[in-house]
């Protein structure tokens, strides 16, 4: 589940090129509306993927390992990763029923567009990103940023958060992104650019491999909260419509899973590794990533796992708004933007 549309990083987009694209994609065929039954009478769900499968996915893989969709009359189909379409416009198309959206900031913008979508749950309220510097940089806070490269992913929303940052601690100068798309963790470890976005998996890395890194929290120098959340699950408005119950039932199987994944990452770790076999994930990696999102990403302020803050999303849109990164379904800028539409707790567990 990435904060940008991280089209590869680190150990993870090494993953993908060993595994090949064939190795991970499922059929992408139309879902439609219409659940379909199998012959054990379950219903079947289709679920775009956001990302290649990691420790994010710990709960709903928990979930599908332990049957839990099952008691909900559920079957999961899983429309995996394939590098280039994210999850947005297959369910915003009916290709599938819900998607695992990519982060707040990104799925805000998809709602801009008239998106016949809602958010319905929210995987993961807290971010386990920081923006990174190598030690051996001498950078200190990120006024110093000001000027510097910075290795992304060519998202302008990217940009934005890094130089608010620099403006919140008295810097001037912007960023300047290079699109790096894959690599970002060697492209900094061996110092082609000065900075970049790191997840628990780099973290780990940088550890393993003894290369001191300096950390700098989004949310500390002026992001607001809400810009960072991640994985929101989408769902196509037809398919709620026609299926309340089932998406009901999805939500709480996943309520499950995730409160699993905060109580107990090793057990979620071994649901993911289990479920995602062709993806070859390090153990120790996956498990140390569990333990960090258990702490910093899945706990949720607004009240049960899942639960969403309409408040909370509208000062992200505020943010973005004034920052000139929404626009409407014509492609014009807008300075302002009701997210309520988008945003429901309706079908979360009763």
């Amino acid at each position: 589940m990435a904060l940008f549309k991280s089209v590869g990083r680190g150990s993870t987009a090494r993953m993908a090129v060993a595994l090949g694209a064939a190795a991970l994609v499922m059929s992408a065929c139309s879902a439609g509306a219409d659940a379909d039954s199998d012959e054990s009478g379950l219903q079947t769900v289709t679920l775009a993927m956001d990302y290649l499968p990691n420790a994010m996915h710990g709960g709903l893989a928990y979930a599908m390992q332990e049957g839990l969709f099952a008691d909900q009359g559920i079957k999961v189909k899983l429309i995996s990763y394939n590098g280039s379409t994210t999850g947005e416009p297959i369910v915003a198309s009916g290709k599938a029923d819900l998607a695992i959206g990519q982060n707040a900031a990104v799925d805000i913008n998809f709602f801009g567009t008239g998106a016949p979508v809602k958010s319905i749950f929210v995987i993961s309220p807290g971010s386990p990103t920081h923006i990174s510097v190598l030690k051996s940089s001498g950078i200190t806070s990120p006024a110093q940023l000001s000027g510097k490269t910075y290795g992304g992913f060519g998202s302008t929303i990217e940009e934005a958060i890094v130089n608010q940052m620099i403006e919140t601690d008295g810097g001037k100068d912007p960023i300047k992104q290079v699109v790096l798309n894959v690599g970002t963790y060697e492209a900094l470890k061996a110092g082609k650019v000065d900075t970049t976005v790191t997840y628990p998996d780099m973290d780990f890395q940088f550890a393993t491999d003894g290369v001191d890194i300096v950390r700098f929290k989004q949310s500390d120098y002026g992001v607001p909260k809400p810009v960072m959340a991640v994985s929101m699950l989408l769902a196509n408005n037809d398919f709620l419509v026609k299926n309340p119950d089932l998406a009901r039932g999805f939500t709480t199987a996943l309520q499950r899973g995730y409160e699993k994944a905060i109580e107990d990452p090793a057990a979620v770790t071994a649901s993911v590794l289990a479920q995602f076999p062709d993806a070859n994930l390090n153990e120790e990696l996956t498990l140390d990533s569990a333990k960090v999102m258990a702490e910093s990403s899945f706990p949720n302020p607004d009240g049960p796992i899942g639960a969403q803050s309409v408040e909370q999303t509208q000062v992200a849109a505020d943010w973005m708004a004034g920052r000139g990164l929404l626009v409407d379904p014509d492609g014009k800028a807008v300075t302002s933007f009701d997210v309520s539409p988008y945003i429901t707790n309706d079908y979360l567990p009763k």
